[in-house]
């Protein structure tokens, strides 16, 4: 398996097209027409894809096995001076006032890849970023799951508040952050992943 950023369109648009598939198809995701990210459902020649406004200013990280892509998450700076959570929700204010900041969103595996390696090559690479350019990395999600595993396994800190992105949903949120200005511990954490993967690798044999 390999991990990388996506640069090419085509495969920009198979992330979108999985992320619609487990996001919205799988789990279920209510999209309110009236959402301020402009978040919708865009239907293309090669399928539905998820789309909205931060797009622009988005970086995607994929994996692939062999030529198919299999895991993908979102990487987003600001648009107009605001994450998109800052739609929806206060930010904390140390992450608020960070320009190098970013945010993590559209975490999308296919199912039969869940506890494979493809995870663990999306944070690794995803923390080698954090290393080259510093700043704090975050995003959203429910607890115990998948909050545990972002926590026990992938080094991030819980907010202990949770809250919800719109008064009516039905489950609560907690952010999720990592510190990408203390070094040595993302080193660490990469070390860690090593030898997580490495293990993996072996099973696999």
């Amino acid at each position: 398996m390999e991990a990388r950023i996506l640069t090419d369109e085509q495969e920009i648009i198979e992330a979108k097209k999985l992320a619609y598939e487990v996001l919205v198809k799988e789990q279920k995701w209510e999209i309110k027409p009236d959402n301020p990210s402009g978040l919708h459902i865009k239907d293309l020649p090669q399928g539905k894809v998820l789309w909205d406004d931060y797009d622009t200013v988005a970086t995607r990280l994929g994996v692939f096995e062999e030529n198919t892509l299999v895991g993908c998450l979102r990487i987003c700076g600001r648009l107009n001076g605001k994450f998109e959570l800052e739609h929806y929700h206060s930010l904390l204010d140390f992450i608020h006032k960070d320009e190098l900041a970013v945010e993590i969103t559209r975490i999308a595996v296919w199912k039969k890849y869940r506890f494979s390696m493809v995870i663990l090559l999306l944070f690794r690479l995803t923390y080698e970023s954090l290393l080259e350019k510093g700043g704090y990395a975050w995003g959203t999600g429910f607890w115990p799951n998948p909050g545990k595993l972002y926590v026990n396994k992938f080094g991030a800190t819980r907010h202990e508040i949770p809250f919800r992105y719109y008064s009516d949903d039905p489950q609560e949120v907690y952010l999720y952050y990592i510190n990408g200005y203390d070094r040595p511990y993302i080193s660490k954490m990469i070390s860690e992943f090593n030898l997580l993967l490495a293990r993996k690798e072996k099973i696999r044999g």
